[in-house]
């Protein structure tokens, strides 16, 4: 924790931001300083710039948004610490389940069956919805929106994935994620969790013979690079949240919080857009980088193993949480 303690001590002096959250609520101009562990190229910086103009807009000068994109402050869970600490007012980040394992639901494979039930489950004010937000507060952290970065495909060094039997002894590199442990290893693989942060490396280095994400993501960090075939099995989607810290968003001022939330959902809205006509462009791109693209999947050959998820999640998540986002429409 004290390596931690001095990273963004070092970072916040070094642009002059080192105000605790009480002291930039007791000025008149609201420092809000956001990270984000996505290339700047990423839909999150279209994301943060809509929150910025809406917020410009109904406040005027009123606010000041510091943004640190590319994992400039580390790992999400290091986000998470120095939310907690102070250090951090907010984040965009797909690390729910590690502050609370209920919301792992939202990771589980094959629990989204397209764009549409995303949508009923996150973009529209429903239940569901309401009580993942309630569960994030609970544990020190307000919701103001959630994105997406999409379905996810496989990529490897070769082996051609249409079916979940393709996966047998592949060493592949997923989120630590403990719903897609389970799912991955019910599928045969061999699934070693490592940060973001290292997947390129990992797979240059021969750490991991295989991946998976959406396309914007494998096109933004360059895994095409080190990977020769992607396979689009469309097995999961892990949606992701923008976050404060609740003692930043209780520390706000009262006249300002609708409108910190409106443009956070503002913001998600071109996000969640863009993501999905970047990652249906982007496939093609990849392609004519010359990855091979496996279209024909057999995605009810991974049916079985992402159930086998869902019966090991239960105790974790609770049955009816699991069936509600299921049967959400």
């Amino acid at each position: 924790m004290n390596a931690l303690l001095r990273r963004f001590s070092m970072t916040a002096a070094a642009v002059s931001v080192a105000l605790g959250a009480g002291a930039a609520m007791a000025q008149d101009t609201i420092t809000m300083r956001i990270a984000h562990n996505m290339p700047e190229a990423h839909t999150y910086s279209l994301w943060l710039d809509k929150f910025e103009e809406v917020l410009e807009e109904k406040f005027p000068g009123r606010f000041d948004i510091k943004v640190f994109p590319a994992a400039q402050l580390g790992t999400e869970t290091e986000y998470l610490e120095a939310m907690q600490l102070g250090t951090l007012d907010g984040a965009i980040m797909g690390r729910h389940g590690q502050i609370d394992s209920r919301l792992d639901v939202l990771n589980l494979p094959m629990i989204y069956r397209d764009d549409a039930h995303v949508d009923a489950v996150l973009h529209a004010d429903s239940e569901v919805e309401a009580r993942l937000n309630d569960i994030l507060y609970e544990k020190g952290f307000k919701v103001l929106a959630w994105g997406e970065l999409g379905f996810r495909y496989i990529t490897t060094n070769g082996t051609e994935v249409r079916s979940a039997a393709d996966l047998q002894g592949l060493d592949i590199r997923v989120p630590n994620v403990q719903p897609w442990l389970t799912a991955f290893k019910a599928w045969g693989a061999n699934p070693t969790p490592l940060p973001f942060e290292e997947v390129y490396s990992a797979l240059q280095q021969g750490v991991v013979s295989a991946q998976e994400n959406p396309p914007e993501n494998i096109w933004t960090s360059k895994f095409h690079e080190v990977q020769s075939t992607m396979s689009l099995t469309g097995h999961a989607n892990i949606p992701t949240e923008f976050v404060l810290s609740r003692a930043f968003w209780e520390g706000l001022p009262e006249e300002v919080k609708d409108t910190v939330v409106e443009a956070a959902k503002a913001g998600s809205l071109i996000q969640v857009a863009a993501a999905r006509e970047a990652n249906a462009a982007l496939v093609d791109q990849i392609e004519a980088t010359g990855v091979t693209i496996i279209r024909d999947i057999d995605k009810e050959s991974f049916r079985a193993g992402a159930e086998e998820s869902y019966r090991a999640s239960e105790e974790t998540i609770g049955r009816d949480l699991i069936d509600a986002v299921l049967e959400t429409n």
